[in-house]
């Protein structure tokens, strides 16, 4: 409907480079990921409709400060937390249930598919885990998470589960096809397996999704001295390869008193390449004495009771490790005097097997410090050294660590300690997961994550410092330097791009003050959230679902908005690296429409922007362009609280001024944009401010006719349903959520009646198609209007319009 007429115009490894910098891409051949954009931030034109639906709105009434990202492709949030809402329950199962049901139940929760995983208990939280399980079908990526306090208060949540989900077409591709292209580009395939039962699997479309009937096939290769087990997904219908990830990770690069024989081992050991071995004991070494069985202690002792002399057998295997070389234990034999013996296996085990033996203990140690709870890696670990398969690497294959023989130019990796730590990550990141339910998905999760372990235990930004024999300054990476940021820096190789996330945690230390123990408390806390269940190229989400774990984890009383003992340094630590929370927030505005000559024009607004937001944000910016000129970007000055202020320079009569407001955070992202994409290349409309204009003549369809007559429809018009009318609207709502498709309300205050493109009865059924413009075009036409006596004017409206409903 038109309003008013104004006199101008309206318009896993560590690549082992011998140089330390570049990259082995044999890890990477073969990988194949769905995900288009590995760069992806979130668009947040869509996440301001999102928000703004019935769904999002009506939570916020009922638990106001609330923030939310929400995951683009379903429409729902992907996570969402605020102040501690209670919920009813007798279990945190029972508890999570409740709140979806009754808190989220806008949001369309299929809760006949969500199947919960065990319930993962922390110092602070309760984390709730559900898969998707749609028709007795897997749906895979997918699931849903509540995050409570201890007390039962729900603080987080997300849904990642798709409630729209069509039947599927039987499987038109044989199980043989299947298998070949699941294997296509690989190289000595040694054997493949397909699961029996085919998955379903969310492809991101745009602002969407597509659910694909896919099989899965597992191919273990051997190629390049390095097995490999690949998981393949491959689509049912047209026998297109999806997903391919190895799931191989490499390295690429007693007492005096005691009676009887006493025993302590100790051997000469490597930590690194740049320095000497150094004597350390053997603890939890298995042995036996005179036949009896003993287990070394933290001492490297065993006080048997056993009379000497005696004989006694030790293979280099304890409760943690299982060393063999070519699939032989080294074994130290010999035997005990009564009363004390100190013995070494340094004439009967190589250096990198005494080595290895020492560094499993080591981590295994570490691992127990941090995760006293975690059962999944007590085990002895199969620790396989100076293997000639090939070098330069190392690499964890699901059940074992593994060391390459020294050759060219590189040290075995054995003798390194850290890359030992880092390869036995993989299986603390793996059988972590799995005792949660889990998978262990993302490729650059499980990288920076195994760095993270080993960085942890070492203290050292340097990783595999002087492993190339030649060159002593060589190292295979380091977090000291050169830091990764994302989205930059993303390349799509693991290794490369775990950096980004590891290095967050490096810097979390550093900001911490150099106290490891107080990070990795945070990162045990922060450990069950799950982040890399993401697939491989969905970084972007990984990283901000770990920050705000890390933060909820350092939170003190429950409610994350007011702030957290060190939020202030964590959130610093993840923006060097370019992971901050983007979820968007309602910038609140009374737009200007019309100002005096020459005279400053105040453009005011409200942003209410809670931590950790304050840390992520540079201010509220105003961006306004004069006519058709270049647009021009001025900060608003914070005016107290939440409220921020600009002027715009006076301009002469007859000027029309364009604007919109946005926040801007520290990586120069603007979002909460006011009019929502005025921003983009194909924009939306901003606000306009006519200066020193003068009122003449308005329609507002109610009172006021100024401007001549209007006639609905002309010749050729030619659509089937959405003719122009004259009346008073009728509402119409998405079938999705009851967001509002068709206004029931015309623009002037107080007004009752406009011109719309079609009404739906009140008895109808009101979905969102109803009475819409379909099949062609409908013209509605104002009579001529004599502008001979006007200088510049100009015409202004208000419309409603939508083409894409929920």
């Amino acid at each position: 409907m038109f309003k008013n007429l104004y006199p101008a115009l309206i318009c896993s490894i560590l690549a082992l480079p011998v140089s330390g910098q570049k990259e082995d891409p044999l890890t990477q051949r073969g990988s194949v990921t769905f995900i288009t954009d590995n760069q992806r931030l979130p668009d947040d034109a869509w996440q301001s409709e999102l928000r703004g639906r019935a769904a999002w709105r009506n939570f916020l009434a009922q638990h106001p400060r609330w923030v939310v990202e929400f995951n683009e492709d379903n429409g729902k949030p992907h996570r969402a937390f605020g102040p501690p809402i209670a919920t009813n329950g007798d279990t945190p199962e029972q508890r999570a249930r409740a709140f979806i049901t009754s808190e989220l139940a806008a949001f369309h929760v299929p809760m006949e598919d969500l199947q919960a995983f065990p319930t993962c208990t922390t110092a602070k939280n309760h984390y709730v885990h559900f898969a998707q399980r749609h028709g007795g079908m897997e749906v895979l990526f997918a699931g849903a998470m509540v995050k409570m306090d201890l007390q039962g208060n729900v603080i987080a949540f997300g849904l990642d589960v798709y409630d729209n989900i069509q039947p599927l077409s039987v499987p038109a591709v044989g199980d043989d096809a299947i298998v070949m292209a699941a294997q296509a580009g690989l190289t000595d395939v040694v054997s493949t397996s397909m699961e029996p039962a085919p998955r379903i699997l969310p492809v991101p479309a745009f602002r969407s999704s597509v659910q694909h009937l896919v099989r899965e096939v597992t191919v273990n290769t051997s190629g390049h001295g390095i097995p490999g087990r690949w998981r393949c997904l491959v689509d049912a219908a047209s026998g297109k390869l999806l997903y391919r990830q190895n799931m191989v990770v490499t390295e690429n690069m007693g007492s005096p008193d005691d009676v009887g024989a006493d025993v302590t081992v100790s051997n000469a050991i490597s930590m690194s390449p740049l320095n000497a071995p150094v004597m350390e004991v053997a603890r939890n070494l298995h042995l036996t004495v005179g036949g009896q069985a003993f287990v070394t202690d933290v001492n490297g002792t065993v006080a048997s009771g056993v009379s000497g002399p005696v004989a006694f057998n030790a293979p280099l295997r304890g409760d943690w490790s299982v060393v063999r070389t070519n699939n032989v234990i080294p074994t130290l034999t010999g035997s005990l005097l009564e009363g004390a013996n100190a013995v070494t296996f340094d004439a009967d085990a190589t250096l990198q097997e005494r080595s290895a033996y020492f560094h499993v203990n080591n981590i295994h140690d570490h691992m127990k410090d941090v995760l006293p709870t975690f059962t999944g890696m007590d085990i002895a670990l199969p620790t396989n050294v100076d293997l000639t398969s090939g070098n330069c690497n190392a690499f964890y294959d699901g059940s074992s660590i593994n060391f390459y023989s020294e050759a060219n130019d590189c040290f075995s990796m054995a003798n390194i300690a850290d890359v030992p730590y880092h390869e036995y990550g993989h299986g603390i990141n793996h059988t972590f997961y799995q005792q949660l339910g889990q998978t262990y998905n993302n490729g650059a999760m499980d990288e920076g994550y195994a760095d993270v372990w080993a960085l942890s235990l070492t203290l050292d930004p340097m990783l595999a410092a002087g492993y190339t024999i030649s060159n002593p300054g060589s190292y295979i990476r380091r977090y000291d330097i050169n830091k990764k940021v994302y989205p930059g820096d993303i390349t799509g190789e693991v290794h490369s791009d775990g950096e980004i996330i590891a290095g967050a945690w490096w810097d979390t230390y550093l900001q911490l003050g150099n106290d490891m123990t107080h990070t990795m408390a945070l990162f045990a806390e922060a450990y069950p959230g799950v982040q890399a269940i993401a697939p491989s190229g969905q970084e972007g989400q990984a990283f901000r679902d770990v920050l705000l774990d890390v933060l909820q984890a350092d939170d003190d009383d429950a409610n994350l908005i007011n702030g957290t003992p060190n939020g202030t340094a964590i959130a610093e630590a993840f923006r060097l690296h370019g992971i901050t929370l983007l979820a968007g927030f309602s910038v609140q505005h009374v737009p200007v429409e019309t100002a005096p000559v020459q005279q400053g024009i105040t453009i005011t607004a409200t942003a209410t922007v809670d931590f950790p937001y304050t840390d992520y944000l540079q201010g509220e910016q105003l961006n306004y362009r004069v006519d058709q000129g270049t647009w021009q970007q001025v900060m608003m000055t914070n005016t107290g609280g939440d409220d921020y202020e600009a002027q715009i320079p006076g301009q002469p009569t007859g000027t029309v001024i364009a604007y919109y407001i946005g926040l801007l955070d520290i990586g120069d992202i603007l979002s909460s944009v006011t009019p929502s994409s005025a921003e983009l290349p194909d924009p939306n409309l901003p606000n306009f401010i006519l200066v020193g204009y003068e009122l003449k003549l308005t329609e507002n369809a109610d009172n006021l006719n100024e401007l001549g007559d209007w006639t609905m429809g002309m010749t050729g018009d030619n659509n089937s349903t959405g003719t122009w009318e004259f009346w008073d609207p009728n509402p119409t709502y998405s079938t999705v959520d009851q967001s509002i498709i068709q206004t029931g309300d015309q623009h002037t205050v107080g007004g009752e009646y406009c011109f719309f493109t079609g009404n739906a009865a009140e008895t109808d059924s009101l979905t969102p198609g109803t009475a819409d413009v379909d099949a062609g075009r409908t013209t509605l036409q104002g009579d001529p209007i004599d502008l001979s006596g006007y200088t510049n004017p100009t015409f202004t409206l208000y419309r409603w319009y939508t083409n894409s409903p929920p």
